[in-house]
């Protein structure tokens, strides 16, 4: 009977323990034993994308599968360069990583999925490992990234699966043979650009077959890259980023952006708003602790009216930690969207993290300027993409910023007056000029060191980085490196050339920090 070879299980978990459902069900039990004991050839399925809950309020997060994880962290992550490490832990890599593992020596997987892994940054490691596992890599590249907008939108063509998923879909085969001579060989077709679903599926009866489709043969570079490959050069310049390397950086600190996981009611256009809603959710949460304090197995209330619960109240809650009470102190002006100025409670306990923030804007009323990069994997380019369209989108900023203000945004900052020394012992007034730079000891004198007759300021330096980030010649010329690794900076060939980059880099500033003070376009009506 056709129900007798479907088994109830979770594929990730481990299953060998001998009390896995332990249940009634005796004879699905006893299949899901054999099963166990069978020398799996072919796995094929079409595994679920999640890297997590959207909300902490959802109770709904991912498993963990502590042998399963402990296999992707020895692998796919320990190969990575990347700092985006939570990605790997995405439903469907965890599939591949699963299905690797449980062909063995030898045999076939045809997955349908997410196409992201094939060109981003944070699975560098992932694509090393599948070269290292795999004999023969075949992929049908069914683009539908619409994540995306406007041209390239349109380029990606119809979603695959309709509203299903807004992800790039992909067909993929992994041959494992340990009689074949091939070793990371990469075959790879993509369907034309512009194509609508019903096209791409035709596009898919009318091949019928791998074997049937004419496919390209990817060569990986050393980064482990497999397409949009980067340009080796990139590596001699200087890196913005000072964090986790051995390598001469051009600023000590950097931070992403906060992230509240609860704006609407971290952020508010007036101060007012922020002081309305945070005096009531603080009073909320601390009679929650209150009660949980006269009764240990009290449930909070998920009343979405009064609280969204993120990861600090929910370990406050657990260990009976009242919140303080509200601060006015701590509402800063914050850049939530490009040309988007919000007010933030600032606090860490009320966000999520605040990562090097405090270090950058220490006080509601610290002056500073930050550069913002958009990260990395912001934009997964299509295979053959215009190399202008990719890359960082940087902006500035005298504000502190949201995550996602320009992206998964990286914050680089001109001073870092939360790392002010203490004034000393018997000292009654610190030098306020002194507030500690954002460069390195390192960064003025390598690019002084280009002009050596001329002389250049570190406000110089920050300036002409922001010209450098904004230059058409440079987006493009290192656009496969800026999608997959944070900017590093040329040193242009004269002093002149410099100053020029200084200069535009000025003005983009002066428009970019002060956008509520630009004329607008002559008959343009707000």
């Amino acid at each position: 009977q056709p129900n007798r070879v479907m088994i109830w299980t979770d594929t990730f978990a481990n299953n060998k323990q001998s009390d896995i459902f332990n249940t009634e069900l005796v004879e699905n039990n006893a299949r899901l034993a054999e099963l166990n004991r069978q020398d799996i050839r072919v796995i094929v399925g079409n595994p679920p994308y999640s890297v997590g809950q959207e909300s902490q309020n959802d109770d709904n997060q991912n498993e963990h599968y502590d042998e399963l994880d402990a296999r992707l962290t020895a692998t796919y992550v320990a190969h990575t360069d990347s700092t985006l490490k939570g990605k790997l832990y995405d439903s469907y890599i965890r599939a591949y990583r699963w299905a690797s593992d449980r062909i063995g020596q030898k045999g076939v997987i045809g997955f349908v999925t997410n196409a992201g892994w094939l060109e981003t940054s944070s699975a560098d490691g992932m694509r090393k490992c599948m070269t290292e596992e795999f004999n023969s890599i075949y992929i049908y590249h069914l683009k539908g990234n619409q994540r995306t907008s406007g041209e390239r939108s349109r380029q990606e063509g119809g979603k695959v699966f309709g509203e299903g998923s807004r992800a790039p879909a992909a067909i993929v085969f992994l041959i494992k043979n340990p009689e074949s001579t091939d070793h990371g060989k990469i075959y790879f077709h993509a369907v034309d650009d512009y194509l609508t679903r019903e096209e791409k599926l035709a596009a898919l009866k009318k091949d019928r077959s791998i074997a049937y489709t004419p496919m390209n043969v990817i060569v990986p570079d050393a980064h482990g890259d497999w397409f949009n490959q980067r340009d080796d050069s990139y590596s001699r310049l200087m890196r913005m980023d000072g964090k986790k390397t051995e390598e001469k950086a051009i600023f000590k600190n950097f931070s992403l952006g906060v992230g509240t996981n609860r704006d609407v009611w971290a952020y508010a256009s007036s101060k007012s708003s922020i002081e309305d809603k945070l005096r009531k959710c603080i009073k909320f949460y601390n009679q929650e602790v209150e009660k949980k304090k006269q009764d240990s197995n009290y449930i909070f209330s998920k009343d979405l009216t009064k609280i969204s619960w993120i990861h600090p109240q929910r370990i406050g809650f657990e260990k009976l930690i009242k919140s303080n009470l509200f601060d006015k102190n701590k509402i800063h002006p914050a850049a939530y969207r490009p040309y988007i100025r919000q007010y933030l409670y600032f606090d860490r306990f009320w966000n999520n993290r605040v990562y090097q923030m405090p270090s950058i804007f220490p006080m509601n009323t610290t002056d500073n300027l930050v550069i913002c990069s958009s990260g990395v994997d912001n934009l997964v380019i299509c295979i053959n993409q215009n190399a202008k369209d990719a890359g960082q989108i940087s902006l500035m900023t005298n504000y502190i910023a949201d995550l996602h203000f320009n992206g998964d945004t990286q914050c680089f900052p001109r001073w870092l007056p939360g790392e002010q020394p203490k004034t000393a012992v018997g000292e009654l007034f610190g030098d306020q000029n002194q507030m500690p730079s954002g460069f390195s000891p390192e960064a003025l004198p390598h690019f002084q060191a280009a002009y050596p007759d001329q002389s250049i300021t570190e406000d110089d330096l920050f300036y002409y980085i922001y010209g450098i980030l904004h230059s058409e010649d440079y987006r493009t010329r290192y656009a496969n490196n800026l999608m997959k690794e944070l900017p590093r900076i040329p040193r242009v060939a004269t002093h002149e050339q410099f100053m020029a980059f200084v200069e535009a880099g000025q003005e983009l500033a002066r428009l970019h920090v002060h956008f509520e003070d630009v004329t607008p376009y002559a008959g343009v009506t707000v």
